[in-house]
């Protein structure tokens, strides 16, 4: 039985490439697909395809969940690994390694961006180098790898994907996240983020600081920390995620 049977006949081009593309997801995951076919197929669809072809989705729902696995897995993995850390800088070599750049770098050095399925407007204004989709596709992937072979099997993949980078880790310094929020802001607003205490909770020993920061006014980032530094370098952080600053960053992968 083909995938999509709905399919017209007049489509068996379109077959084809659901086939290949099929064919190269296995390649990708190094699983032969059995189950759940169309689920891959979603998860390498973009909007842009699903909008133009009937009885297809987006890859945008997977997305959603493969974040969450995603994440789970690394700190699966850090936890057991650095078993002396402290939560605060486990979680900067989490955000180094689920970062969108880090995410869209990988999807683009495995070809997923030559995997997907994009729509006549999409497919030639780039889509397939824009570090957006690359991350959101790699994350769908994951989800679907998830919800038809279960964690183990998300897990084994997501680590084997990033083996480089997590033996790398010890090498690599803490982000300094308010250094970095800096230069873009300053660069593209010529001001400085304002970071301020707005919370302290707990008793003197165990004291946590809640920090927000602020660009020309507008609260771009909140976090929290055992610190005040700590707490700000959390905001800072989450700023550096936010559509604010997003909207700053290079967008596309460079050829």
């Amino acid at each position: 039985m083909s995938l999509f049977p709905n399919l017209k006949q007049k489509d068996t081009a379109l077959a084809k490439t659901i086939s290949d593309k099929l064919y190269m997801i296995e390649k990708l995951v190094g699983k032969k697909i059995r189950k759940n076919k169309e689920l891959f197929i979603t998860a390498i669809t973009h909007s842009s395809f699903s909008g133009e072809n009937k009885g297809f989705n987006s890859n945008e729902r997977l997305e959603f969940i493969g974040d969450s696995v995603l994440s789970l897995a690394i700190t699966h993995y850090l936890f057991d690994r650095f078993e002396k850390l402290p939560e605060g800088e486990l979680s900067k070599k989490r955000a180094y390694i689920v970062s969108e750049k880090s995410l869209s770098e990988k999807a683009y050095n495995m070809n997923i961006g030559e995997i997907m399925l994009f729509g006549k407007g999409e497919s030639k204004s780039g889509g397939k180098f824009k570090k957006a989709i690359l991350a959101d596709a790699f994350e769908s992937i994951i989800a679907a790898m998830f919800l038809s072979y279960g964690f183990d099997s998300a897990e084994k993949f997501i680590i084997n994907s990033f083996l480089k980078e997590l033996r790398e880790l010890n090498n690599i310094e803490a982000t300094d996240y308010k250094t970095r929020l800096q230069e873009i802001v300053q660069k593209n607003t010529h001001k400085v983020p304002e970071y301020n205490i707005i919370l302290e909770e707990g008793s003197q020993a165990s004291k946590i600081f809640v920090a927000e920061v602020k660009v020309k006014g507008k609260k771009i980032g909140e976090g929290k920390g055992q610190t005040k530094k700590e707490a700000e370098e959390a905001a800072a952080m989450e700023a550096l995620k936010s559509e604010y600053i997003r909207k700053f960053e290079e967008t596309t992968i460079t050829k």
